[in-house]
């Protein structure tokens, strides 16, 4: 009975002339949003790899120049002189370029990935982000960007209601439904195995359009991300699906259908995502950036006004160190002060930024929580988060980053403290040091997945409480 109803529901889409239209239109969508990520993504290599050619050949003449320091051909002064660790782990200079490497699945949504650096440097100080100076196109900053994620998310609902909201009412009211269930066949069981064979052609028609994009991208398909990303494409077709064979169990006309049907896509995927950003900035408001800028400099006010009592505390804690009058010091006792206070002074920063990232965080969370509400922000939100550009994934990849800048910070004050200066073994030591970190995936990234998975029972139930209310037949 399926086969025979997959059979009739193939050769009725293919004498469809809509079927090919909109097979080219999806193509093309999934295929133009693929292209940009492609893009996005290569141009950041090219640039990311550009800065670090740069950075070793300026390491490379960097070695030469301490070499010749090391054995007094040269003569420099001391905040120019490479073998001093401080001017070469970097303080206003030097540092070492890392890069937020790009992974192949990054270019299934854009997420936070316009917004977030690409390439920071690291101090002895902390981290500094690098920026290229490009300039973005106003309409991707307005709308956001054409990405895989807009495809599936926004363009693949009205493939399948076009494909669907006539399922049942054109048969209906063309007289070749009656004609269906007067077979000796149980009404139930034909109704089930049509419904079965037509979401399998609109299933396999998805999967014939998104396995090729997966693969065009980069992403191998024993990896578990394509098959989540095909999963995802296929559960947000068993939504609208289940939606839209509801519409048609109502009983309604065809017409009727189409506009019902295009009523439940504009709020699903327009009205409500609206509706949960303007609820979680109203409910849990993230202070403006020029307010974090005012409590960041009231704070380093402060700081300044403690100095001294601070810097006795330390010298207390220290008796090694002999505190110096201001005139007496040289640039390693300021520096050693430096990076005596630098840790608590750390510490007291993080926690007003953690005042502010708590606050944007409770937002997001909210937002989180009435994922339920729409298909197309469970979509999204699984896509960023398997494309490590959701705002978890973001913080992990910092969280990496301050890792990195850690290590680097601890090499060089330890032959501060010793105070050693650089050689040219200690530069091809240094030059080995990780360039890139790879751009990691939220934790947890399922959450998207599940909640699709909610919504499709919920359309599930919908549609079978329409079928038990209407007759097939009813009109």
């Amino acid at each position: 009975m399926f086969l025979l109803q997959l059979k009739y529901e193939t050769l009725r889409l293919l004498r469809s002339s809509a079927l090919w239209l909109l097979l080219v239109f999806l193509v093309a969508s999934v295929g133009f949003g693929l292209h940009n990520g492609v893009q996005r993504i290569t141009a950041k290599r090219l640039s990311i790899g550009e800065m670090l050619v740069r950075q070793r050949e300026d390491w490379e003449k960097q070695k030469m120049q301490a070499d010749s320091v090391a054995r007094n051909l040269k003569k420099v002064a001391w905040w120019q002189d490479p073998t001093n660790v401080v001017v070469v782990g970097g303080v206003w200079r030097g540092g070492w370029v890392t890069a937020l490497e790009p992974a192949p699945q990054t270019v299934l949504a854009t997420g936070v990935g316009d917004l977030q650096p690409d390439v920071w440097r690291l101090t002895l100080m902390g981290k500094i982000p690098q920026g290229d100076g490009e300039l973005e196109n106003p309409v991707n900053l307005a709308f956001g960007a054409f990405d895989l994620a807009f495809a599936l998310a926004f363009l693949l609902p009205l493939f399948v209601i076009a494909l669907s909201f006539n399922l049942i009412s054109a048969e209906r009211e063309q007289g070749t439904l009656a004609l269906q269930l007067a077979q000796p066949v149980a009404a139930q069981r034909l109704f089930l195995m049509k419904m079965l064979a037509r979401f399998s052609l609109l299933a396999g028609l998805t999967m014939l359009v998104t396995l090729p994009a997966v693969l065009w991208a980069g992403i191998p398909l024993t990896s578990a991300i394509a098959w989540q990303t095909v999963g995802v494409a296929v559960l947000h077709v068993l939504f609208w699906f289940l939606l839209v064979l509801g519409v048609n169990l109502q009983g309604s006309s065809s017409e009727q259908n189409a506009l019902i049907s295009i009523g439940a896509w504009l709020v699903f995927t327009l009205v409500i995502p609206t509706l949960v950003n303007t609820l979680a900035e109203k409910i849990h408001p993230v202070p403006s950036r020029a307010g974090y800028l005012n409590a960041m400099r009231d704070l380093d006010t402060q700081l300044e006004k403690t100095r001294e009592e601070r810097l006795a505390a330390f010298y207390q804690q220290h008796p090694q160190y002999p505190q110096k009058p201001a005139t007496e010091k040289g640039w390693r006792d300021w520096y050693r002060e430096e990076f005596g206070l630098i840790e608590e002074e750390k510490q007291v920063r993080d926690s007003l930024e953690k005042q502010y990232e708590d606050k944007a965080t409770s937002q997001s969370a909210f937002a989180d929580n009435l994922t339920l509400l729409s298909p197309t922000l469970s979509v999204y939100r699984q896509l960023t988060d398997l494309a490590g550009t959701s705002r978890e994934g973001a913080k992990a990849s910092l969280a990496a980053l301050d890792e990195a800048q850690k290590n680097w910070a601890s090499w060089f004050l330890k032959k501060f403290d010793a105070e050693q200066n650089l050689t040219a073994a200690d530069y091809d030591e240094i030059i080995k040091f990780p360039n890139k970190v790879p751009v990691a995936s939220a934790p947890g990234s399922s959450a998207g997945a599940f909640w699709l998975i909610i919504q499709c029972l919920l359309a599930g139930a919908w549609a079978w409480w329409n079928g038990r209310q209407k007759s097939l037949l009813s009109t």
